[in-house]
């Protein structure tokens, strides 16, 4: 398709940077990161998947890819693009209520999300992206937006996403995008509907690891490109469905709301008394866990005031929670479980410019892809961020940022100053929305 056709199906952004040249040469000029709902960090090898084997053996791979928590596929997208914990890019659950402005759910305007994404990073720095279905990327993020941008389509194939893109590599070298973003489907519908072990799962896998090998293809003929793959989340089996409605239909906890995604359900009061009774009711249900939000651990990276609730409850191994009435089929595979559980790790792997050849890695967070990728283009992260770039995983480990390695070879870090307080991370730590919700 020629470029002029193009852009019948494309949406430009007005007001993007332009002009201006990164502070760094990275190893990579085009960059092309895919995530794959849903792809736990086991199913490759199980399913049998040549191209992201080669990736591995060709390019870098880590042994699981560590997402946050709850590990679910709005907040783990938001990570992966920001480098930012939930407690800093504010998208707490796929659903949450914000105490101002009111339900979130699963939407993609980019106002929601408080920390700046990484085709906003780009694009502010002089790098033309353009982003397939990755949430947040719809609309303008603080007035910058990526150059091309696609509207989200149920509709739309993982295959189609990927022709596209593939023209998009065919473009000239000035109007060819040098960062690319896409999120593919892959097999999380297959893995909540059947269960992780089901044949469909990994029949999604080698379907979608057939997209990767023509990605590989495509990119051959792109000099200095990169191919970045990754997962959101992992998936579990579950058996058990905990209904939100029958915790909180006796007493003062039927003031209570439940805004429940999987494993975690976020628990709205209006008064002390309602959140009593829903917490003594929660406690009473085996191997549910329930937190206060000021007493929810540190290392859970989720508590933002206006979003997170009065209560956090996560659901045991084999059950999830609903909020919907009874009569719905029950899921036989869910995530959202803490990000340590091996069941909700994804995969990782990067091929191309500036990655080392051969290298591995026991593990690697979802926050360190953003500045991973920031590395290859050889642009700034925003400062402040959570995630580093995984020094043993880049070409030339030596060049780029400081304030962007990750660690050594060696696998000890990389000595650094802490963040200074006066540099957060790009955006607004809390909302600051007018009254009223969507």
């Amino acid at each position: 398709m020629a470029a002029g056709s193009l852009a019948v199906a494309l949406l430009v952004a007005p007001g993007t940077a332009g002009g201006s040249t990164p502070a760094h040469r990275g190893g990579a000029d085009t960059v092309v990161v895919i995530s794959i709902d849903g792809v736990r960090w086991d199913y490759p090898a199980r399913a049998g998947a040549p191209a992201l084997a080669r990736m591995s053996s060709e390019g870098a791979s880590c042994g699981a890819l560590v997402p946050p928590f709850p590990s679910s596929t709005f907040p783990a997208h938001a990570s992966l693009a920001t480098g930012v914990y939930p407690d800093r890019h504010g998208i707490v659950n796929n659903e949450f209520i914000d105490r101002q402005r009111g339900l979130y759910r699963r939407e993609d305007e980019a106002s929601w999300l408080l920390a700046e994404p990484i085709w906003v990073t780009a694009e502010r720095q002089g790098v033309r992206t353009a982003v397939y279905h990755w949430v947040f990327s719809y609309t303008p993020w603080h007035g910058v937006a990526a150059t091309i941008r696609m509207p989200f389509s149920r509709e739309t194939t993982d295959r189609e996403k990927v022709d596209r893109i593939v023209e998009w590599l065919s473009l000239r070298d000035a109007q060819r995008p040098r960062l690319i973003l896409s999120y593919l489907h892959g097999p999380d519908s297959a893995g909540h509907l059947e269960g992780p072990e089901a044949p469909a799962v990994m029949e999604r896998v080698r379907q979608t690891d057939q997209l990767v090998e023509r990605l590989l293809r495509a990119l051959e003929g792109v000099p200095r490109s990169a191919l970045v793959v990754v997962s959101d989340h992992g998936m579990a089996p579950v058996s058990r469905v905990l209904r939100t409605a029958e915790f909180l239909r006796d007493g003062a906890a039927r003031r209570a709301r439940a805004v429940s995604s999987g494993a975690v359900s976020n628990i709205y009061c209006p008064d002390a008394p309602s959140c009593d009774g829903a917490e003594s009711a929660l406690r009473r249900t085996t191997g549910v866990s329930v937190f206060r939000q000021e007493a929810l651990p540190d290392d859970l990276r989720c508590r933002q005031p206006s979003r997170t609730g009065d209560l956090v409850a996560i659901a045991p191994a084999g059950a999830y929670f609903a909020d919907g009435p009874d009569g719905v089929r029950p899921a036989r595979g869910m995530h959202g479980y803490r990000p340590e559980e091996k069941s909700m790790q994804g995969i990782f792997r990067a091929w191309g410019a500036g990655v080392r050849r051969g290298s591995r890695s026991d593990s690697i967070r979802a926050v360190d892809v953003a500045p991973f990728v920031c590395r290859l283009l050889g642009i700034e992260c925003p400062p402040g961020i959570d995630g580093r770039a995984p020094e043993e995983l880049l070409a030339g480990a030596d060049s780029g940022p400081a304030s962007e390695r990750g660690p050594t070879p060696s696998g000890s870090p990389v000595r650094r100053p802490p963040p200074r307080a006066d540099r957060p991370v790009q955006g607004p730590r809390t909302p600051d929305y007018p009254p009223g919700g969507p």
